[in-house]
C-alpha cells in the first residue's frame, strides 16, 4: 500500500472500509492493513475552517507538512482524519490558518480571524484516537520540540502541563465543548468539559486584559492597536514559552501565567454545547453561577430535575 492519505468525514464513517480498499490501488497484498483515525476538536475558542495536519513522527522528527494527513475543522471545531496505512506511532497534530479560518471569541459570541498555528502531540495513534488542540496542548507540543521526540517524552510533556495547570483543573484529554449528546448521563465529565471551556475563556480574557503577559520583545500582549487575533497568539506563545523541557518549566513565567488566568472572572461567556438532539448551540452563561448553568442545560433540552442534578455535580469541577 502506498502512503496516500485519505480524509474521512465523521459523517461518512460507514464508508471507511470502502475508502481504505480503494486507496490501495486495486492491488491484492494490503487489504489487511487497518485504518487509523484521529478525531477531535480545535478550540481557542472553536476554530472553524482551520487546516488540520496529522503528521507522523518518524525517527524523532515530525514529517514534512506536505506528506501529513490533511483535513479541515467544521463549524463546531471538530475534525476527523483517517490514514490508510495503519500508522500507530507518535504524531503531531497541527491546526493552521487557512482562507476563511476563524475562532470563537467566548466573551462576545462572535468569530474573529484565526491566524496562528496550534499543535498537540499524541504518544501513539490507534484505530480511533481523540485529541483536543488548544493553547494548553500547544504547551506540550512546544516542550517536546521537533527532534528526538518519542512517546515517553510526549507523555512526560503532557503530564508536566497538567501538573502546572492543576490549580485550574485542567485535563488535556477533555473535550472543549459541553457534550450533552454523548455525555449527558455523566455530569462529572460534563463538569470537566465546562471547566475546559471556562479556562479557554480565561485565555481570551487574559489576552485582552492582562498587561502582565508579554511577547518575545517584552511588549504587552494587549498593547494598544493590537487585534484580538494578535493578542491571543501572543498569549498562547507566552504560555508555551513557560515550558523549558518535557519535565521542566520556568517558574517565574508560570507564576505570571497562572496569575493572569486565575485573575479573570469568566462571567457572561458563550459556552459551546452539543445538545442531546445532536444540534450545536452557543449558550450565554455565567459559568460561576449554578442557576445560570442550570438554565443553559434546560435550554439545551434537559428537564429541570435532570439539569439541577447535573449542575450540582458539574459546578464543583469548575475552577472559579
Amino acid at each position: 500500500m502506498s502512503r496516500n492519505w485519505v480524509r474521512v468525514s465523521k459523517f461518512v464513517v460507514p464508508l471507511i472500509g470502502l475508502l481504505a480498499l480503494s486507496a490501495c490501488g486495486g492491488g491484492g497484498g494490503s487489504v489487511g492493513v487497518s485504518l487509523t483515525t484521529v478525531s477531535g476538536t480545535a478550540a481557542k475558542g472553536l476554530v472553524k475552517q482551520g487546516k488540520v495536519l496529522v503528521c507522523r513522527i518518524v525517527n524523532g522528527t515530525p514529517e514534512a507538512d506536505a506528506t501529513c494527513a490533511t483535513g479541515t475543522t467544521g463549524a463546531d471545531g471538530s475534525f476527523a482524519i483517517s490514514m490508510t496505512d495503519g500508522y500507530t506511532g507518535p504524531a503531531m497534530i497541527k491546526v493552521m490558518a487557512a482562507v476563511g479560518s476563524t475562532m470563537l471569541d467566548e466573551t462576545t459570541g462572535t468569530d474573529t480571524p484565526y491566524s496562528m498555528t496550534m499543535r498537540a502531540v499524541v504518544p501513539a495513534i490507534s484505530a480511533a484516537t481523540s485529541v483536543y488542540v488548544t493553547p494548553f496542548s500547544e504547551m506540550a507540543a512546544s516542550a517536546v520540540g521537533t527532534s528526538g521526540v518519542d512517546a515517553d517524552k510526549i507523555r512526560q510533556a503532557i503530564a508536566t502541563v497538567q501538573t502546572m495547570m492543576a490549580g485550574l483543573g485542567l485535563d488535556l484529554t477533555v473535550k472543549p465543548v459541553v457534550d450533552l449528546k454523548n455525555n449527558g448521563l455523566d455530569a462529572s465529565i460534563m463538569g470537566k468539559q465546562a471547566n475546559m471551556v471556562q479556562q479557554l475563556t480565561r485565555v481570551m480574557m487574559a489576552a485582552k486584559n492582562a498587561g502582565s503577559l508579554k511577547d518575545s520583545n517584552g511588549a504587552a500582549c494587549n498593547a494598544a492597536g493590537s487585534s484580538t487575533s494578535q493578542q491571543v497568539a501572543c498569549v498562547m506563545n507566552a504560555m508555551a514559552g513557560a515550558m523549558t523541557g518535557v519535565a521542566t518549566t520556568d517558574q517565574a513565567k508560570v507564576a505570571v501565567i497562572l496569575a493572569a488566568l486565575s485573575g479573570q472572572n469568566a462571567t457572561a461567556a458563550y459556552m459551546p454545547m452539543l445538545k442531546a438532539d445532536g444540534t450545536f448551540d452557543m449558550a450565554l452563561v455565567d459559568m460561576t453561577s449554578s442557576q445560570s448553568m442550570q438554565s443553559a442545560m434546560q435550554r439545551a433540552g434537559m428537564t429541570t430535575t435532570a439539569a439541577a442534578s447535573a449542575v450540582n455535580i458539574m459546578m464543583p469541577g469548575m475552577m472559579r
